[in-house]
């Protein structure tokens, strides 16, 4: 499918309530798990293992084999959350953009669904976060340029800042590890406010807005 074919817009219909597909990307865990390029899937696995406690553990579901998934057993109906792992970051599109049609598909007849794609921001401070409307740009992010060639802009953006480093070096930068303080500051700031923003996307507040 051709990113002309599948680049539209997510909206609210009438009577039918928001679906979000809130996806994580980065790096496969193995070898890269705590590393800043995956802050996307270790905001996620926190989001399960400390705060919305209702969602099952991760695991690897038949009919989305290009990641692992996690539901609700009853808090929150309309919202799966799917950590992209079976891929490196720069080949995110095929994944993303598969596993996002196959939610859709299966949840437009009920639901207004909605794709929200959780990443790591070096253009944001550690200790922010930016939520950015469907239609805006990759602002250079590999996952995210993969993803909007593979499928279109529709989607909404959660950047988390992990902050510039002093040296040139991106990669070695993005491949390395939060210090203990970083981690902190994720857990105990930034987290927790992503998730009130959560809340609200699952009211439709965000998640349909388009950048003009």
């Amino acid at each position: 499918m051709t990113p002309s074919k599948l680049d539209t817009m997510s909206v609210l219909t009438p009577g039918k309530p928001p679906f979000v597909l809130l996806a994580s990307i980065g790096n496969p865990e193995d070898g890269y798990g705590s590393t800043r390029h995956n802050v996307g899937h270790q905001f996620l696995n926190e989001l399960v293992q400390h705060h919305w406690t209702d969602f099952e553990p991760f695991k690897v579901h038949r009919n989305l084999p290009h990641g692992e998934v996690s539901l609700s057993n009853e808090m929150h109906p309309n919202l799966v959350l799917f950590k992209s792992t079976n891929s490196l970051m720069n080949l995110q599109g095929g994944p993303i953009s598969q596993t996002w049609e196959k939610i859709r598909r299966l949840k437009e007849s009920s639901t207004s669904p909605a794709l929200v794609v959780v990443h790591d921001e070096l253009q944001l401070p550690l200790g922010k976060f930016q939520i950015r409307r469907q239609g805006t740009s990759a602002r250079g992010h590999n996952g995210l340029r993969s993803i909007s060639n593979s499928m279109g802009s529709g989607y909404t953006k959660i950047g988390i800042g992990i902050g510039k480093p002093a040296h040139r070096n991106v990669a070695l930068y993005v491949l390395g590890s939060f210090k203990q303080e970083e981690k902190m500051e994720l857990s105990y700031n930034v987290f927790p406010k992503i998730i009130e923003a959560l809340a609200q996307m699952e009211k439709g507040e965000h998640i349909y807005e388009v950048y003009k």
